[in-house]
């Protein structure tokens, strides 16, 4: 006779089957085939597996697993991706500041330039009185 499992007993079986195909995947190195942004395309699993795609998160031993098998394959990916945002983000702040910096600097320098032509403006000017004195007041030096 052949009797159909209750719903807790088929989630059992669905760990053990989870679990069965987790350790598969890490005996065959093949996890990247079911990967989909960082994570285990659970779709894909469930189809392979012959159970509903709602098992993979609503049996908790189902998820659990996928989690863990998650964080293992797929972990240093995603720190690295997170790790390449963080130096993004850096060097936009960096390229930011020094473009300030640069700015500051074109205006300071566009400053001593006016600064420096009157100061030959003023220059000129006491020569040319500095002559007229000379031509003036002959035989007398300042």
């Amino acid at each position: 006779m052949n009797k159909r499992k209750s719903g807790p007993e088929l989630g059992v079986v669905n760990v053990k089957l989870v679990d069965a195909w987790i350790k598969e995947r890490n005996n065959r190195l093949d996890w990247l085939e079911y990967g989909h942004n960082n994570r285990i395309n659970r779709r894909a699993v469930a189809r392979e597996l012959g159970f509903a795609d709602s098992v993979c998160t609503q049996n908790h031993g189902v998820r659990a697993l996928l989690q863990a098998a998650d964080l293992l394959w797929f972990k240093s990916e995603v720190e690295d991706k997170v790790a390449h945002e963080a130096a993004r983000e850096r060097a936009q702040v960096r390229s930011s500041r020094v473009g300030h910096e640069n700015s500051d600097l074109i205006t300071r320098v566009a400053e001593l330039e006016a600064e420096n032509r009157q100061m030959r403006r003023e220059l000129n000017a006491v020569k040319k009185l500095q002559a007229i004195v000379e031509c003036d007041f002959a035989g007398f030096r300042l």
